[in-house]
């Protein structure tokens, strides 16, 4: 997978374009996903969080749009855990593309050879996996 404007920082919690990082646990709120088979795209969005430690010169809304998608899984949530800890994101990561079967778990931070599948884990226990040609940061409003 190839990622276009940014990388996952190497605390798994993050992305970075350039100087700016935008962490997905502390300071962005998971909105949702748009997936479209037929274009074969999917869309993961965020917002910006209302913690009074979060800076307001975050941008308001980020999302990772991703094209060429070729594998698309989810694994449901945990039902003892809070839906308060649904939006909330607990890391994001590559893992080998023989281990399908496995949702929460990575291996590295960047995209390798045999390597390009995607995780993305929620506190709940929901979790994401994505296999796909690129992976493009749309940022909107602040930074």
């Amino acid at each position: 997978m190839q990622l276009i404007g940014f990388s996952i920082a190497e605390d798994f919690i993050a992305l970075e374009r350039g100087s700016d990082r935008f962490d997905l646990h502390n300071n962005f709120d998971f909105q949702g996903m748009s997936y479209a088979p037929a274009q074969r795209t999917l869309e993961l969005h965020w917002r910006r969080g209302t913690g009074n430690w979060v800076k307001p010169s975050d941008p308001s809304e980020l999302s990772l749009a991703f094209e060429g998608v070729y594998l698309f899984k989810a694994q449901e949530r945990d039902p003892e855990i809070p839906f308060t800890e649904d939006d909330c994101l607990d890391s994001l990561g590559f893992i080998w593309e023989d281990l399908v079967a496995e949702m929460r778990a990575f291996t590295s931070n960047r995209p390798a050879e045999g390597c390009n599948h995607l995780t993305a884990n929620f506190m709940s226990g929901f979790s994401i996996k994505v296999g796909a040609a690129s992976a493009t940061l749309r940022v909107s409003g602040g930074a």
